[in-house]
């Protein structure tokens, strides 16, 4: 009776390291197709906020990736790199949901406070639900040798996760017909259409790592977990390439958008 299990469990490590492995190789491949706007943008400017939460979501991510892929190889892994990326990332995507609303430091406090009320709810009410939870015997054999395995209750983290990119989308949405309602400014184009597609596939993958986790074995609830990195760092990036070429072009003349220019 043990041998079927176990033989699950290597299939399931097969398939989550597929994944992993996938999502790295999507990963280099988008950095050499990208290379050269982070050389033109990002390379031998002043280092502000925008350029310090670039380089962690675009870089850390490739360790988190790498650790997952060949976590065995690795003396240690942490889904806290993870985790440090992803919030990289939004981190880019506050900071251009702030230029978008003209600086307004009232919106970037809002946005600042709630990012930190979800990311301690979402850890620690997950790790209240873990602590509650019916340990597992120790004398089963385990179900999958996936180095992030977590149980469902990590699906908590991608509902608080969905819901902020929700209200950062609608910030934008809103602040697009209240004061660009007529506005057919390449820039603003560029801020609400960028911003707004790739939100969208963020909040979508999100969304499958939720109904992932809802659905399938518990063994295979982390197999989206790469793929959520490597779109939060490639998308991220887009955003600040964008916004820097369309600044640049535009001269800063439609929007306020200094927090993306280095002086």
């Amino acid at each position: 009776m043990v041998a079927p299990i176990v033989n699950t469990g290597i299939q399931t490590a097969k398939y989550c390291n597929v994944c992993a492995v996938a999502g790295l190789g999507v990963l280099i491949f988008d950095y050499f197709l990208t290379f050269g706007a982070e050389v033109r943008w990002t390379w031998n400017r002043r280092w502000n906020a925008s350029r310090v939460l670039f380089v962690i979501s675009r870089y850390v991510a490739f360790v988190a990736a790498g650790m997952t892929s060949y976590g065995e190889q690795l003396p240690v892994t942490s889904p806290a790199i993870h985790i440090i990326s992803i919030v990289a990332a939004e981190g880019l995507l506050i900071i251009r949901t702030y230029a978008f609303w003209k600086q307004s430091k009232k919106v970037l406090a809002v946005l600042l406070v709630l990012a930190a009320i979800c990311i301690a709810c979402g850890v620690s009410i997950t790790q209240v639900v873990n602590n509650l939870a019916a340990p597992a015997n120790p004398s089963d054999p385990p179900t999958s040798n996936c180095t992030f395995e977590a149980g469902r209750s990590s699906a908590i983290q991608y509902g608080f996760l969905v819901a902020f990119e929700l209200l950062i989308m609608s910030l934008t949405v809103f602040k697009r017909y209240q004061d660009y309602r007529d506005s057919n400014s390449r820039l603003v184009r560029a801020v609400f259409q960028g911003g707004v597609r790739y939100m969208t596939a963020i909040i979508f993958v999100s969304v499958a790592n939720i109904l992932i986790m809802s659905v399938v074995p518990v063994s295979y609830d982390e197999m989206m977990d790469v793929p959520q990195l490597v779109l939060h760092s490639m998308l991220a990036s887009r955003v600040l390439f964008s916004l820097r070429e369309s600044d640049h072009e535009m001269d800063g003349t439609t929007l306020q958008m200094s927090a993306f220019r280095p002086v």
